[in-house]
């Protein structure tokens, strides 16, 4: 009995284990089997994620600041003093023996010229120089706020366009269940045969539609993709969702802020002050500069020679004489004021346009935030509404299947119309932030 109860326990254990595999089996081919949902396996795109890798990769970016730290390193250069000059002069060597110790005017003489700018001149010069540095400086901040505008402008634009076709996709499925509905009851006599063929219609007008919106979608993402310098196919994830928040800045505050902060506005006050320091160097062109000279003359003893071939040592000093001012100075300092005007005025032109720019954005922000709380407030409770009264009374046979179809048309335009405008109502935010040169929103959004 005990070796028939032990048989017993191993074949119900055997049992168990065999039904174990069989249930673990059969849930792996369950789950190999089970088709993934592609909005499953979409990677989700994160803004600030793209922007550093922007900031980093962009090869317009990596030139401007190329630039900027070229015009850097020519500050030292335009502070230092002229090259000096060293000769050797084989002075007096009479011809018909080429002996250097024939007469004691005969020498091999070393000199050394340095020539000295008027005091100021070089101070002035690499200012000047180093406003120019920092005119490319902010060029290349600007270029930062452009790309991150351009990023933001395309991501919040794929974002439409996914969107976009996440509701005609779902729209064609509908259209094409009334179509099968319109075929049915015509089938049965309850139904017009115009109703099948506009359900129809409108079902290939959405694929039409589909067909135009993955274009642009795939546009989109290569501009994305080169704006991050990768390939223009490469596979990009999906936006996250957008979350409406209003921005709390009045006109005036943004344009206070756009000419305090924008970095090409900013770019151009340095170059009114390049400007203001070349024209008060042009003035010091009046100034003399200075020639500074030192020799050593080296001398062979000769017959009759006073000093008996002692070397000699020389020093002069000279100045260069402006003589032809008034065609070369002082032209000069009129065309360097001339170009102080120009750049100051332009200066001023810049912040006007600037201003204007900022205030045409404000309005057509509070445009899209009304027209979006208009929408989610009104519009799509509205239509949704309509569609389902329109649903009810179509099934008891109270509205006809034109009015059915009117009404899920309607409410397909009016959901895309309200992503457009969330869409439009965050590019535009981006432009804001290119023109005051910083982020309105908070990070991640």
């Amino acid at each position: 009995m005990p070796l028939l109860g032990g048989i017993s326990v191993i074949l119900l254990w055997e049992v168990k284990l065999r039904t174990i595999f069989l249930v673990c089996g059969l849930a792996i081919c369950l789950f190999l089997l089970t088709p993934v949902s592609a909005s499953s396996l979409a990677q989700e795109l994160e803004l600030d994620s793209l922007i550093a890798e922007a900031l980093g990769a962009n090869p317009d970016l990596s030139a401007a600041k190329l630039r900027y730290e070229s015009f850097e390193a020519k500050v030292p250069q335009a502070g230092s003093w002229p090259d000096p000059m060293l000769k050797t002069v084989f002075s007096n060597v009479p011809t018909d023996s080429w002996a250097m110790d024939r007469t004691p005017m005969s020498g091999i003489e070393l000199m050394f010229t340095q020539k000295i700018p008027f005091p100021g001149k070089l101070g002035l010069k690499k200012n000047t120089t180093r406003s120019l540095a920092q005119k490319a400086k902010k060029e290349y901040e600007s270029a930062e706020d452009f790309v991150i505008s351009e990023l933001k402008q395309n991501y919040y634009r794929l974002y439409l366009l996914q969107k976009s076709i996440e509701i005609t996709e779902k729209n064609k499925r509908l259209l094409q269940d009334f179509a099968q509905i319109a075929a049915t009851r015509y089938s049965v006599g309850n139904g017009i045969q115009q109703d099948v063929l506009k359900a129809q219609v409108e079902v290939s007008r959405m694929i039409d539609k589909l067909i135009s919106l993955e274009e642009m979608r795939k546009v989109t993402q290569a501009k994305i993709n080169i704006l991050l310098d990768r390939n223009p196919q490469d596979h990009l994830g999906e936006p996250k969702e957008l979350t409406f928040r209003g921005l709390d800045y009045s006109e005036e505050e943004l344009q206070n802020l756009a000419v305090q902060t924008n970095p090409a506005l900013a770019g151009m006050e340095f170059l009114v002050n390049a400007s203001h320091l070349a024209y008060r160097l042009a003035r010091r062109e009046y100034w003399p500069d200075f020639t500074f000279s030192l020799s050593y003359r080296r001398r062979e003893e000769v017959i009759m020679d006073p000093v008996k071939g002692t070397d000699f040592f020389s020093a002069s000093a000279g100045i260069n004489i402006p003589l032809y001012f008034w065609s070369k100075q002082k032209k000069k300092v009129q065309e360097k004021a001339l170009s102080l005007e120009s750049s100051r005025q332009r200066y001023e032109g810049r912040k006007n346009n600037l201003k204007f720019s900022v205030s045409r954005l404000f309005y057509s922000l509070n445009k899209y935030k009304e027209e979006i709380e208009l929408y989610q407030t009104a519009i799509l409770p509205q239509a949704r509404g309509s569609l389902e009264s329109a649903k009810s009374g179509y099934q008891v046979g109270k509205v006809d299947f034109l009015t059915l179809l009117f009404n899920q048309v309607t409410l397909y335009n009016y959901e895309i119309a309200y992503y457009q405008a969330l869409s439009s109502y965050f590019r535009t935010i981006a432009k804001l932030e290119e023109m005051v040169g910083r982020s309105l929103l908070l990070k991640g959004e």
